[in-house]
């Protein structure tokens, strides 16, 4: 496992889209959330940006929600570079000419993502805990600091999602260029757009949002998203999922996206 994690690291390395998508990981997620700083929403909003955006336990969802679209760009961009680069440089060839068989292959972009996932699920609760501390007005109390803790094993499964399904589709496009606008059109517009019209014309139901890059979404949804289901109560289904609903639901999806990755990869040409 070391091995094939090694010479990961040894491919990405020295890549600069790998650097400049780090680095904007690491940069932008603490640096979004103090543009709350200069908000103000006035009397009567749902909550106060000023406050709950840095205090424990509210800094686990707002800062989890901000790192839900840093993931989805740069973890999900990076899974799709990682292997389009290998067709477009024709790495891939020259690893199974080397002796490296396909599963060893698989398995070496599945490590790596796993670790990538980690690092960035221990980045985002480093900076959750050191910006929360930092804002404390009051007494700190452990039960607080801790009680949304839940975001933080739910931000790693969202970043595996997101990396899996990228990793999906540059198995199957191989083209760097398409395989991101493919990644793109589908998360942000194909699936929204059937999801929305089927949820409110055909099916009417909860179950569409059970829809793969939805589920996964719904890990780190912005905290003010509980009031779409008290809005939407009318309707007869909810529009958010529940924590486990998507937890379980996510799971399945990354299982899936492996499964069929692996599988597109074995019977690829070179």
């Amino acid at each position: 496992m070391f091995h094939l994690l090694k010479l990961e690291w040894l491919k990405q390395k020295d890549y600069i889209l790998f650097k400049i998508l780090a680095i904007a990981y690491l940069v932008f997620l603490p640096a979004v959330l103090f543009v709350g700083k200069k908000m103000d929403l006035g009397p009567g909003a749902p909550f106060n940006p000023k406050v709950d955006f840095f205090q424990f336990p509210s800094i686990w969802g707002w800062l989890g929600y901000i790192g839900s679209w840093l993931t989805f760009f740069v973890l999900g961009f990076l899974a799709v570079l990682m292997v389009t680069n290998e067709f477009s440089n024709r790495t891939l060839r020259q690893n199974i000419i080397v002796g490296m068989s396909r599963s060893d292959f698989f398995k070496s972009k599945m490590i790596f993502m796993t670790v990538i996932a980690a690092f960035a699920t221990v980045y985002y609760a480093i900076c959750a805990l050191i910006i929360g501390i930092l804002n404390v007005n009051d007494t700190l109390y452990f039960s607080t600091v801790f009680k949304e803790v839940g975001m933080i094993p739910r931000f790693w499964l969202m970043s595996m999602g997101y990396m899996s399904f990228g990793l999906l589709i540059g198995l199957l496009v191989r083209k760097t260029g398409i395989a991101l606008f493919i990644y793109l059109a589908y998360s942000l517009a194909l699936e929204t757009i059937i999801r929305w019209l089927a949820m409110f014309y055909l099916i009417k139901s909860t179950v569409m949002s059970f829809m793969p890059l939805n589920a996964i979404e719904d890990l780190a949804p912005a905290p003010t998203s509980f009031f779409i289901n008290e809005f939407t109560k009318h309707l007869g289904f909810r529009i958010l999922l529940t924590p486990w609903e998507a937890v379980i639901s996510s799971s399945v999806y990354i299982g899936l996206f492996l499964y069929l990755g692996h599988k597109k990869l074995q019977k690829s040409d070179l």
